[in-house]
């Protein structure tokens, strides 16, 4: 069995001594290359990762904007589709609030099942992402709070609510004798 080659030592300051001193007298040691403090590397690692802030609050705009694009088109491809029938129930005495509550309910069926399949993904990706940013000198917590999946439902439904105000002005303007005088 082979003895083990030492190549670094770890050691604490006694109060008063400063970092400068102490690396100033061990790299004038002819066996020493350099010296390193943890609080250095602590403070370095902050600061690499308080860079990261910015990256994520532009992935939530970006992934919030795509959320209301991909409802708004969802839910004005379902208007259009089906003019005629909204018309119909127009026709038939339903006021603004009521007709624009059917399409809502779609809408709301929609973000819930997204919030749900968001979740899901997300604890995966989660994973995926804590592993390959890892390095061999930090690990990351692998835990994600309960008030993460809170906002993001939060948010994904506030979104829901913007754009069914938005199509309640849409639905206002649906024209009954137009819509149900044009040929399929």
């Amino acid at each position: 069995m082979e003895e083990p080659q030492y190549n670094s030592c770890l050691f604490t300051l006694e109060e008063g001594v400063t970092k400068d001193d102490v690396s100033f007298e061990i790299v004038n040691q002819p066996e020493i290359i350099s010296a390193s403090f943890l609080v250095d590397h602590g403070n370095s690692f902050s600061k690499n990762i308080g860079s990261l802030t910015g990256i994520v609050w532009l992935l939530i705009w970006c992934a919030g904007a795509l959320a209301m694009v991909v409802l708004y088109n969802l839910a004005n491809i379902n208007i259009t589709e089906r003019i005629r029938e909204i018309a119909t129930v127009k026709v038939l005495g339903f006021y603004d609030n009521e007709t624009s509550a059917y399409i809502y309910r779609e809408n709301i069926i929609s973000t819930f099942i997204g919030i749900a399949f968001g979740w899901i993904m997300g604890i995966f990706l989660h994973k995926f992402v804590d592993l390959t940013a890892e390095v061999d000198l930090v690990m990351f917590d692998r835990s994600v709070e309960w008030t993460a999946f809170l906002f993001s439902a939060l948010l994904t439904m506030l979104f829901t609510v913007i754009i069914n105000v938005v199509l309640h002005f849409k639905l206002k303007k649906i024209s009954m004798v137009e819509s149900l005088k044009s040929v399929e």
